[in-house]
């Protein structure tokens, strides 16, 4: 029975130093875009700042008992999210543009799109907190919610695309 034990708390400090691994990794990212500079003690103040914030975020996480498994699956669409966000922002200061020149107001609209709710289970909630979050990224719309009883994400659109319908999409 203790070899048990010791086999579950390996695999429990090896998930544990994986998660602060992946917790620095973000962090040390949004260290270096936010900071912008190469310079080797920039970059040594930003690892010590992203270690001491993963490992912060990691006893939270492990005090409150959370266990949060990241599906490879939900990550593929990221992989669009660049391109959304440079099209959105070539449509919005387009419309600023029209907006500011011409006195044109844009055509905004509210938007059903089809998005599964799932259940309550922690899984469920994280798939919904990382899809609003990257539906939200781009700057042409914003995700209100997401309709558990009809499966729809209702987003608001500031500027409507020509030739889109208004309503379900």
């Amino acid at each position: 029975m203790r070899r048990v034990f010791q086999r579950s708390g390996r695999a429990d400090a090896a998930r544990r130093a994986g998660a602060w691994l992946a917790w620095w990794v973000l962090l040390m990212s949004f260290w270096v875009m936010l900071d912008d500079s190469t310079a080797t003690d920039e970059l040594l103040a930003g690892a010590g700042a992203a270690a001491l914030g993963a490992f912060l975020a990691e006893l939270v996480a492990h005090q409150a008992g959370l266990a949060f498994r990241m599906r490879a699956r939900w990550l593929v669409p990221a992989l669009r999210l660049p391109a959304q966000v440079a099209r959105d922002m070539v449509i919005v200061f387009a419309a600023l543009w029209r907006r500011l020149a011409h006195g044109e107001q844009p055509a905004s609209a509210f938007r059903e799109l089809p998005a599964r709710h799932g259940g309550d289970s922690p899984e469920d909630v994280a798939r919904r907190v990382l899809l609003v979050g990257a539906r939200s990224l781009a700057p042409n719309s914003f995700v209100l919610g997401i309709d558990a009883d009809r499966d729809v994400m209702i987003v608001h659109q500031l500027v409507v695309s020509e030739g889109e319908p208004v309503g379900k999409r």
